[in-house]
């Protein structure tokens, strides 16, 4: 279902990047989208062959995280705040892969990796929206595609660490449970996915009457 969500924002995007001056992380995003599909994909294969699919998502977390500092990074202006974003981009993967290599490893979930990732994405999301109300633009927020990314990644990854952040410590509950879980992430995931879509769809209305 929620891979179904995913290809949809897919599309959307892409109708996006054909209008004229798109906004410059879209081709980027597109390519991010693209990477999460195919990941969720083979995540997919794996687990109905009854295969071992934890590095998929051990290596994606910090592909994802990393990506998603740099995007909130071109949302800020900032300077301090760009410039501590430009450091994390490189300190956090640096510090995933000696976790995912030396610590947690690679056949368990990288909780280390996945909190610190939702407590930088958060924390930045929040600076977004401080910077926002205190220096307003011309156009309401509601009209820009980044405010609908922005709050899309606070809620995704404010709602994510009770869930996936301990999935290691659930994985020996009972099936109804870790199902049930499993259930409220995934409507999670969707209503991310949901608010990327807003935001392109908001790209698409503004960008053609502006």
């Amino acid at each position: 279902m929620h891979v179904f969500i995913i290809i949809i924002c897919f599309i959307i995007a892409l109708l996006a990047k054909l209008q004229k001056n798109p906004p410059r992380y879209l081709n980027t995003f597109i390519i991010y989208i693209l990477v999460t599909i195919a990941v969720e994909m083979m995540a997919w294969w794996y687990n109905i062959h009854n295969k071992h699919n934890l590095i998929f998502y051990n290596f994606y977390a910090i592909i994802n995280f990393t990506y998603l500092i740099f995007l909130l990074r071109s949302f800020m202006a900032n300077k301090r705040m760009i410039n501590v974003m430009g450091v994390l981009m490189i300190i956090y993967p640096v510090l995933a892969l000696i976790n995912l290599v030396f610590i947690q490893k690679l056949d368990t979930f990288n909780t280390y990796t996945f909190l610190s990732g939702c407590i930088i994405v958060v924390t930045a999301s929040i600076c977004y929206f401080y910077e926002r109300i205190k220096y307003p633009g011309p156009h309401s927020l509601l009209q820009e595609p980044a405010f609908w990314v922005s709050t899309g990644l606070l809620f995704f990854y404010t709602c994510s660490p009770p869930l996936t952040g301990v999935l290691n410590a659930i994985s020996l509950m009972p099936f109804y449970n870790y199902k049930t879980l499993y259930i409220i992430n995934l409507m999670v995931n969707i209503i991310l996915y949901l608010l990327f879509s807003i935001s392109f769809i908001c790209n698409l209305i503004f960008r053609r009457y502006s």
